[in-house]
């Protein structure tokens, strides 16, 4: 019985021993560290699986409308070279139009889509699924571009977590106008404006950004993003303003363990057209 105690006793204590290094190993990374550990592991990974959940809501006061719609994404993309499949659903608010669906292909920096609308594929002139989707998804897919938030890496908020950290955002309104300059810089124009965001004044109700890192691959699991704001206008006398909510939640898997994308034949023979 003493024997069993003993061995009991002994493994606990280990184990805490176990417990105590983990955190001290946590405690001893940097927002810094673990955001740079991460855009390297980045650039190694071959493959990854990404599911997107993107809620988009805006509302205007002159004229005075509103839009609700709701995307679903999942995408398969090889790295090394970019090889890119995406899934897509598009449930819009029944006021604000019908259902759709489209798959997406990104082949040698070309983009071709197909919905259940046309029902024939189709290139995006500007090479960006950007231009359907906004700025913000184009850099949280195939996976998190975490260069794109370089001017921020020092304002991050290290979190350590059961399976890694959590990297936390919390913008002010001089931060957030900054993020939508960025935005607006990254791609292809597919957002306001600098000189129109100059003459506003938006009201920031909840602006955050949490990005998941796991502490033994540094690759990045998962990306979520809550945008809470209501925009006056400063150079008309309307009254106008905008009230925009975006929810953004991202989860990466099948890290370097996706099957290889598999063209269709009909996309291949438009392209070359």
């Amino acid at each position: 019985m003493n024997k069993v105690l003993k061995v009991f006793v002994f493994g606990l204590v280990a184990l805490l021993l176990t417990a105590c290094t983990n955190v001290e190993a946590k405690q001893g990374m940097t927002a810094q560290d673990v955001f740079e550990k991460a855009k390297e592991a980045s650039a190694k990974l071959k493959n990854v699986r990404t599911q997107i959940s993107y809620d988009d809501f805006w509302k205007t006061t002159a004229p005075e409308e509103r839009y609700s719609v709701k995307y679903e994404m999942t995408s398969d993309a090889m790295l090394q070279p970019e090889i890119v499949k995406q899934d897509i659903k598009v449930r819009p608010l029944p006021i604000n139009g019908e259902p759709w669906d489209a798959e997406v292909y990104k082949v040698d920096g070309r983009v071709f889509i197909k919905d259940t609308q046309k029902n024939a594929w189709e290139e995006l002139q500007s090479g960006s699924i950007a231009e359907l989707f906004g700025s913000m998804i184009e850099t949280v897919q195939p996976t998190l571009d975490l260069a794109f938030f370089n001017d921020f890496k020092n304002d991050f908020v290290l979190e350590p977590i059961d399976y890694g950290y959590n990297l936390r955002l919390s913008l002010s309104r001089e931060q957030y106008k900054e993020l939508k300059k960025i935005l607006f810089l990254s791609n292809n124009g597919s957002e306001t404006d600098p000189d129109i965001l100059n003459g506003e004044f938006p009201l920031i109700n909840k602006s955050e950004i949490v990005i998941g890192i796991d502490s033994k691959t540094f690759y990045v699991t998962d990306f979520k993003m809550t945008m809470d704001t209501t925009t006056y206008s400063m150079v008309q006398v309307d009254g106008n303003s905008h009230r925009v909510k975006q929810t953004i939640n991202a989860v990466y898997s099948y890290y370097d363990n996706v099957d290889d994308v598999k063209v269709p034949a009909e996309l291949l023979e438009a392209a070359a057209n």
